[in-house]
């Protein structure tokens, strides 16, 4: 288990973290400049807290009141950075196996050989760094921070450097690797699909601030405040008012409209700030059997945004159930096969459906501990 508790005083903000990462992939997501690599340094002992402690299995890496701060090389910590660091005039071997000490050289031959064999890359000994592709240095950077037998791991945005198809190969890697390992590891990044396909739990950061720790589907699909939601790729925000509720399902006027939502402990009658991913709105086939279907709305499509996978569409609501003013209500996002198949680039008049699932009520503030 991996104990952090700090405060680093930043150009722009406080850094203030507490975060316990327990054996597995912890991803610290959120904005470039949010403090994720500076919280990595620290972990390592390549920058030094103003204050707080850190442990690592029971062990004190570093503490301010007890003015313990253990160097780098004493703190069983593997770290991998995004520019990888791989020594030019060495072979691969030689790059391996610079940090191994107290070693035989025929032990450091098969530690070798076993962390090459680990990362897909057994016969590649001999080679040049020259002579790699990025994905390939990168393979070798990860053998190397994995050599020394690491209690800890750290990812400072490792595969942000390469091209599309070689970064899916690394991500699945990792996932393979993942299991085998066994340690706590740090995984930062500012890439939510990645975060939500490699990690076990997300610690989102904006500003220094831990916002929420949890498993990617909960902070995804449940976040703790809209801060979490905007940082996710949440969408549609809405202020209302609980009317009505009981054990089964609650009511929340928007506007004109009234949406019914799952049960929530909100009191009746408080107001409420609600979400709607866009992802989640579907529109009604017209070829669907006639009858109403839950939180149904009807509208036009008044423009659209394709990156040639999905297709944003711009939900401008009818008169009588105009959630906000502006030029629409809401936003839907559809894959392209689903757009194609309903037809939608020739037809922009839709009815929709919001399922109760898809609207989330935010309960209270941004989730964070206080200063220590």
């Amino acid at each position: 288990m991996l104990d952090i508790r700090l405060r680093k005083r930043l150009e722009n903000f406080t850094l203030e973290l507490e975060l316990a990462a327990s054996p597995g992939i912890t991803a610290l997501f959120g904005h470039s400049g949010a403090g994720k690599s500076i919280t990595l340094a620290c972990v390592a002992g390549l920058n030094r807290p103003d204050a707080g402690r850190i442990t690592l299995n029971g062990s004190v890496l570093f503490d301010s009141e007890q003015s313990i701060n253990l160097p780098p090389q004493r703190r069983a910590v593997g770290y991998v950075m995004q520019d990888y660091l791989i020594f030019p005039h060495l072979s691969v071997a030689q790059n391996i196996a610079f940090g191994l000490t107290g070693l035989s050289r025929p032990e450091k031959v098969r530690v070798v050989e076993e962390a090459l064999q680990r990362v897909g890359l057994a016969g590649f000994e001999e080679r040049r760094p020259n002579e790699l592709s990025g994905g390939q240095q990168q393979r070798v950077a990860l053998a190397r921070a994995l050599v020394t037998q690491p209690r800890v791991l750290l990812l400072d945005e490792p595969f942000s450097a390469l091209d599309g198809p070689t970064r899916a190969l690394l991500r699945r890697d990792l996932l393979r690797l993942r299991a085998e390992l066994g340690i706590p590891a740090l995984f930062v990044t500012h890439d939510l699909a990645e975060a939500y396909l490699l990690a076990d739990r997300i610690a989102v950061i904006e500003a220094g601030r831990l916002l929420q720790l949890g498993p990617p589907e909960t902070v995804v699909y449940h976040p703790a405040s809209r801060s979490v939601a905007e940082l996710t790729g949440g969408g549609n925000f809405f202020s209302g008012q609980v009317i009505a509720q009981n054990s089964a399902e609650a009511m929340i006027q928007v506007g004109p409209v009234r949406l019914t939502v799952p049960p929530t402990p909100v009191e009746l009658g408080s107001q409420v700030e609600l979400s709607i991913r866009a992802e989640r709105i579907m529109l009604i086939r017209k070829d669907a059997p006639v009858g109403l279907r839950e939180n149904q709305v009807e509208g036009c499509i008044i423009n659209e945004l394709t990156d040639g996978f999905n297709h944003t569409l711009f939900f401008r609501l009818d008169e009588g159930q105009r959630l906000r003013q502006g030029g629409y209500d809401l936003e839907i996002m559809l894959p392209t096969y689903v757009y194609e198949r309903l037809g939608v680039a020739h037809d922009k008049r839709w009815s929709a459906t919001i399922k109760r699932e898809a609207i989330h009520i935010f309960q209270g503030g941004d989730f964070h501990h206080g200063t220590f």
